[in-house]
Order: C-alpha cells, then sequence, then structure tokens
C-alpha cells in the first residue's frame, strides 16, 4: 500500500509532499509512487535493508496480481548486482496468478560476499514481461564501518 499526504497542491507552496504541485506540474516523486503500485509486479520481501559480509541474504518472492485477468505462467529471476558483478539468486517457474491473487514463490538465499560499493540491488526480472520487473537497493556495511559506527555512538 502507498500512502502520500497530499497528492496535489491546490495553491503555490514553498515545499511539500505532494505528488503533484501546483499548478499541475508533475514531480519525479510521482513516477517512483505509479512504479511501486503497478497492477501486476514480480517482488520480493526483503526482511532487513542492511546487510554485511559473511551474512546469509534472504528475500521471498512474490508474483502480485491486482488485475482482473488470470495471469500465466512466467519464468521469475532474482539477481544480485554489486561492483559490476550479476549473481543470479534464483529462478522459478511461477504458475501464473488467478484474479486479484498474489502467489509466493521460493525464498532466496546467498552469502553476501566481499564488497567495495556499499549498495548493491536485487532485481526481479520476468522473462519477456519488463513492466513485471522489480529492482531494490540494499545497503552492504563492512564489518569494520558497522564496529566505527557503533563506536562513534558512544
Amino acid at each position: 500500500m502507498a500512502l502520500n499526504w497530499c497528492y496535489q497542491e491546490p495553491w503555490p507552496s514553498a515545499a511539500n509532499n505532494s505528488l503533484i504541485n501546483w499548478p499541475n506540474e508533475v514531480k519525479p516523486a510521482y513516477h517512483h509512487v505509479a512504479n511501486a503500485c503497478r497492477p501486476v509486479l514480480a517482488s520480493v520481501r526483503i526482511p532487513k535493508f542492511e546487510w554485511q559480509e559473511g551474512e546469509d541474504f534472504s528475500c521471498d518472492l512474490y508474483l502480485l496480481n491486482d488485475t482482473y485477468n488470470k495471469l500465466a505462467n512466467e519464468t521469475v529471476k532474482v539477481f544480485m548486482l554489486y561492483d559490476g558483478t550479476e549473481k543470479e539468486l534464483i529462478s522459478w517457474d511461477c504458475p501464473g496468478a488467478d484474479e486479484f491473487k498474489n502467489v509466493k514463490g521460493p525464498s532466496a538465499h546467498a552469502k553476501i560476499p566481499p564488497m567495495k560499493t556499499h549498495l548493491f540491488s536485487i532485481q526481479v526480472r520476468v522473462a519477456g514481461k519488463l513492466e513485471y520487473d522489480s529492482s531494490y537497493t540494499v545497503t552492504f556495511f563492512h564489518i569494520y564501518q558497522k564496529i566505527n559506527s557503533i563506536a562513534n555512538n558512544y
């Protein structure tokens, strides 16, 4: 579910969380909200968004259908992208989805490898259906960064 405080600003303002500014100017956030609210998408549920090297990354795979149409069988793949590397985590032959039904797929697991960057992404791709694809950016903490962060709080 996505909620926004103010969809469209009814008068000029200096700042607000609206998606459309006065006079009818679409803000960049509008497109992100529209993308997140697509009627059909492949998605993952990630238990947390901060990971450390050596941890067991996991995510649950879903195909979400908020349409009046039954969805056909699809091949859904999950990838981890980091430091210019693309690693396939899982491939799922989804049986499709009935009208207004979400289908839970398998869980993907991978040991978090050493990374040079502080972010990595998880991409969910449906073969031949780019409009179903999703991408999530996740934070990677080097162990020494986490120790320094904890030490700085004391």
